[in-house]
């Protein structure tokens, strides 16, 4: 089987791919023969078939993409991301959850049977169990427009912004996959460790790598981003086919560390 990872011919559409994990991503899912419909606001590097540039903070610019993408698609990759700081606590927040909520809600219709979604979160909403109320209220405001008006109206998200972002991925991340299930359509995030990415460059101008190394795993290094792109795309491949409603945290043992007592628990992950 040459083709073992099922991507030859297929229509995939990913965010965030002029960087980092989405770039790694958007490359190794060329090179398997997909057809990539790549949505950012940067330039997109790799040869894919169509780059729109999307602002995921803007709900028509998102929209304006929508309309130029295929009718029927087989995977979504979910990467585009910010810190916070240098970036406000509501852009963090309307790129990594509003913005890819609304784009995938738009996008559930065109997943073809046998689909899969991929969003990357983070080590950092690893906290989301003692934030799991604000989080369910947060996901109850089904909207783009009602969740950027709770976010402007400084409500307390229990969390950093950043966090709060991937928490709310995660958690919606697991509640959609009994209903998608439905449809034999598949749903995962993964939960990075430190990696080394443009998106770690902002955030070191406003904390020192010292400040981040604690988060690391026990190998001492950051992750590279084709160590996560590659598992992003094996989440939405064949050979995970019967895998959905997982955060799989891709951290070299990071969390299992956390779990087991073995290093501080830095970030109250439950």
């Amino acid at each position: 089987m040459n083709d073992v990872l099922g991507y030859q011919g297929k229509k995939v559409v990913i965010t965030g791919c002029a960087s980092g994990m989405g770039a790694a991503a958007a490359k190794l899912l060329c090179e398997l023969g997909a057809e990539v419909h790549a949505l950012d606001i940067g330039e997109v590097k790799a040869p894919v078939a169509q780059a729109i540039r999307t602002d995921m903070k803007d709900k028509a610019s998102i929209d304006a993409a929508i309309a130029k993408l295929p009718s029927e698609i087989h995977a979504l990759f979910n990467c585009a991301g910010v810190p916070h700081p240098p970036f406000p606590a509501v852009d963090v927040m309307l790129i990594n959850f509003v913005g890819l909520r609304h784009l995938t809600e738009a996008l559930l219709p065109r997943i073809a049977d046998g689909g899969a979604i991929a969003s990357i979160a983070s080590t950092a909403g690893m906290a989301w169990k003692s934030n799991l109320e604000r989080v369910r209220a947060f996901l109850a405001l089904e909207s783009f427009d009602a969740g950027k008006a709770w976010l402007e109206s400084g409500a307390e998200m229990g969390a950093d912004a950043y966090g709060f972002s991937k928490q709310c991925l995660i958690v919606y991340t697991m509640t959609k996959a009994g209903e998608l299930a439905k449809r034999n359509v598949r749903i995962n995030c993964i939960a990075p460790s430190p990696t080394a990415t443009p998106f770690m460059d902002q955030l070191t101008k406003d904390f020192p790598r010292e400040m981040i190394q604690p988060f690391c795993p026990s190998n001492g290094r950051f992750a590279t981003p084709e160590e996560m792109g590659e598992p992003l795309v094996l989440l939405n491949s064949r050979l995970a086919g019967f895998v959905s409603g997982l955060n799989v945290p891709v951290d070299f043992g990071y969390c299992a560390e956390i779990a087991m007592g073995q290093r501080d628990n830095l970030m109250g992950i439950s």
